[in-house]
């Protein structure tokens, strides 16, 4: 309530909107915490910290089952770097030995292989250890990296002073792995009829390594016992 006795002074129109003229002229402020207003936009973009954790870098790997699906799709190269496998990286005679390594593109070979039953000439190029090498696809295991191929891989990157990923390209490369999923797979039919490539014999191994995993013994083949013929001798008599 107003004192008594204090004359209250009646505002023009003009007054009025003028101000209103003003207000609409100038920005609109808001609070910065106040979302609801300025949907986020003005909010700084989150840290981008590097990975740490052996689950971190997870959700950076690229199983061979998820390769074979970027495959049949467009922008395959562009979707598969800067992600991380789990390769074999001993020849196929050998016991499996498994490193962790950054896609760093693609190259084509001289010749052809099937992931599964896709045919492709396209192989890995990948960076482990302090070796850049070319892998094929089939050369990707399909299970998690474990916490004794992490430990070599964070000490890797101090030897070879190799920056680490960061959460900020986990947070783009997720975006960018959606995106080639959601694009429309190419027929494998289609991808027979132009493929001009020879296909190499497919080497067949054992279920474990198939699978990802070494057997802790070397396999041999036992040759089959074949019987000797019982030799007979003419009595005598």
């Amino acid at each position: 309530a107003t004192g008594a006795g204090v004359p209250q002074r009646r505002r023009s129109t003009s007054e009025i909107v003028r101000e209103l003229k003003l207000l609409r002229a100038s920005p609109l402020r808001f609070e910065e915490d106040d979302d609801l207003w300025t949907g986020g936009q003005n909010k700084p973009p989150p840290p981008d910290y590097p990975l740490e954790r052996r689950e971190q870098l997870e959700k950076l790997r690229l199983s061979r089952y998820r390769i074979s699906m970027l495959l049949v799709r467009p922008a395959f190269e562009q979707a598969v770097s800067g992600c991380y496998a789990r390769v074999n990286i001993n020849g196929e005679d050998e016991l499996p030995k498994f490193r962790i390594a950054e896609i760093l593109g693609l190259e084509e070979l001289d010749f052809g292989y099937k992931v599964d039953e896709i045919p492709t000439n396209m192989a890995l190029r990948l960076r482990y250890e302090d070796v850049v090498a070319l892998h094929e696809i089939n050369d990707v295991s399909n299970l998690e990296f474990t916490n004794r191929e992490f430990e070599f891989w964070q000490d890797n990157c101090i030897n070879q002073a190799i920056d680490p990923p960061t959460t900020g390209l986990v947070a783009r490369k997720k975006i960018e792995l959606y995106n080639a999923m959601q694009c429309e797979a190419k027929a494998l039919t289609v991808i027979r009829q132009n493929f001009v490539h020879t296909l190499k014999p497919t080497q067949k191994r054992g279920i474990l390594e198939r699978h990802g995993r070494a057997y802790p013994w070397r396999l041999k083949i036992v040759a089959p016992q074949i019987p000797k013929p019982q030799v007979t001798h003419p009595s005598v008599g």
